[in-house]
């Protein structure tokens, strides 16, 4: 097997989102933000000779190697609600496929995985709807800063002053991997229930990428507070050995 190299962990930077998975490609983009994401990226995912091999690293406390075919990443197909294959226009990531794929395996042997709460929206994959800090302390070993992910409190404002504090963090600390999730009730420019990865802090001003639409958008910490449920996310050296 070979590691994933280096241009195809920048390359998950800004995958493309096409299923209802956000949580999963905004982290998998996060973890490419800091040294150690990188390492653990690289670590965990290789190829092999008709796919890829992704680790987790705690299912209940241990590892686990999931393989994924060429065939089983060809047969997931994205399609709408009446289950029609839906064209696209730009190559879905392999390697996104690929953890997509495992992520389908891991929840058949393990499907306590999925929270409960993530199992009401109707998708058509299993591995659509989940918590991002769910997906990332499988995959990283690691358990994530979470703030406001669970409750039932729809925005940030709660917790005004953890919320700015980690803002100021990650400003000071460019070298980290966080994502911010909304809830519903939609405001302008957002979707509802989505998770944006975060790109940079400076100047109380949060730059975040949203992968399903592919841009990026420019919010005070105000404005962040005020529209984003919560935040999730490791500094660097929280995902150190």
């Amino acid at each position: 097997m070979k590691p994933i190299g280096i241009d195809e962990i920048q390359k998950l930077r800004y995958a493309i989102q096409y299923f209802q998975d956000c949580y999963l490609v905004s982290s998998v983009g996060a973890l490419t933000r800091s040294p150690n994401g990188r390492k653990i990226l690289a670590e965990n995912i290789a190829h092999t000779n008709d796919g890829f091999r992704i680790k987790f690293r705690n299912i209940n406390g241990e590892n686990h190697d999931f393989f994924v075919t060429q065939k089983e990443s060809d047969d997931l197909v994205y399609m709408d609600k009446y289950l029609n294959p839906v064209p696209i226009n730009n190559p879905h990531n392999p390697i996104i496929k690929a953890i997509e794929v495992a992520m389908n395996k891991l929840l058949d042997k393990y499907p306590s995985k999925k929270p409960f709460i993530c199992r009401f929206p109707n998708c058509n994959e299993e591995f659509e709807f989940n918590k991002p800090s769910n997906f990332l302390e499988m995959f990283t070993g690691k358990k994530p800063i979470a703030i406001n992910e669970g409750g039932i409190r729809l925005t940030l404002r709660s917790k005004v002053k953890e919320s700015e504090d980690i803002f100021n963090r990650i400003s000071e600390i460019p070298d980290n991997s966080f994502v911010l999730g909304t809830s519903f009730g939609l405001h302008k420019g957002m979707s509802d229930n989505h998770c944006y990865s975060v790109k940079s802090v400076n100047n109380k001003n949060i730059d975040v990428f949203d992968h399903r639409c592919q841009g990026g958008l420019r919010l005070t910490y105000a404005e962040a507070i005020k529209k984003f449920k919560f935040i999730v996310g490791y500094f660097d050296k929280d995902l150190s050995d």
